[in-house]
């Protein structure tokens, strides 16, 4: 059958290798468009996310494997391109040197599983929720413009998945369904942190203790499973000097990803409060 097929395609006035082409490419789409839906069905019960992934994940997979099976189509002709190419091949290199940078960025970003669909993450100070991923760029829901809001703006951001090489990622959910928040409050060095302490702690420990124990036995399995140390679940409030002027207080603590920006609003309000009191005794 096959050397039928391959006889029909000697006869039709195009090259073979671009009928074998379009037929690939046309197969691969309809092959992923029905897995992905026997899949989706499957799974009825999935977050907006989940299935945002899942459709990610299929379309990567379809683009690497569309690739794929155009360098084994059009193996001969990219082997005499190849050879007639050697002296420009330099030049090739230097001007596809960002291309190559951000094939290299994903690479490393499936390799190490530095993030994925649904992710809070920082990268070179851009901020925001991982939408959508390619091999060349990943998009954000944009967070902000205050870092301590931590709200999304409506906008979206883009960076090269080139930005990986040479930045640090800082990703907030590693622990799943869980954070662990931190906030900074600069202070006056002259306004009593005892008062400010106390107040913060009284508002902080109640919002956070019913998740204590949930996420304390969260953190243990995924340290038991894997090997993570991971940090208390316990609400801390302290503080630290940072120059003559202000001292800092950081609040920390374990919540929900959902109830982290709650919680952070409730403790900032609480320290204007009492912050206006400090300054203002007779009001």
């Amino acid at each position: 059958m096959w050397d039928t097929v391959r006889q029909w395609l000697h006869t039709l006035p195009v090259r073979e290798e671009v009928v074998e082409s379009v037929l690939m490419v046309m197969a691969l789409l309809v092959l992923r468009g029905v897995l992905l839906n026997l899949y989706l069905r499957r799974h009825p019960h999935y977050s907006i996310e989940e299935k945002r992934r899942s459709l990610v994940l299929s379309r990567n997979l379809t683009l690497i494997l569309t690739i794929f099976g155009l360098a084994v189509i059009w193996a001969t002709q990219i082997q005499t391109l190849a050879l007639s190419m050697f002296a420009v091949a330099a030049a090739i290199v230097v001007a596809t040197k960002e291309l190559i940078m951000c094939l290299s960025g994903s690479i490393l970003r499936s390799v190490t599983k530095q993030y994925s669909v649904g992710d809070y993450i920082e990268v070179n100070g851009l901020r925001g929720r991982v939408v959508d991923i390619n091999l060349l760029n990943t998009l954000m829901m944009q967070i902000g413009p205050n870092p301590l809001v931590g709200q999304l703006s409506g906008k979206t951001l883009s960076f090269p998945n080139s930005l990986l090489l040479n930045h640090s990622v800082r990703r907030d959910n590693i622990l799943g369904d869980y954070v662990i928040h931190t906030v900074e409050i600069p202070v006056p060095i002259h306004l009593d942190s005892d008062v400010i302490v106390g107040r913060l702690k009284a508002v902080l420990e109640p919002l956070c203790q019913p998740y204590v124990p949930a996420i304390q036995r969260h953190l243990e399995n995924v340290q038991a499973e894997k090997l993570f140390i991971t940090p208390a679940a316990q609400p801390r409030v302290t503080r630290v000097p940072h120059d003559d002027k202000v001292y800092l207080i950081i609040v920390r603590y374990a919540s929900p990803v959902a109830k982290r920006l709650e919680i952070q609003q409730a403790v900032l309000d609480e320290f204007l409060r009492v912050q206006y009191r400090l300054l203002n005794p007779q009001a």
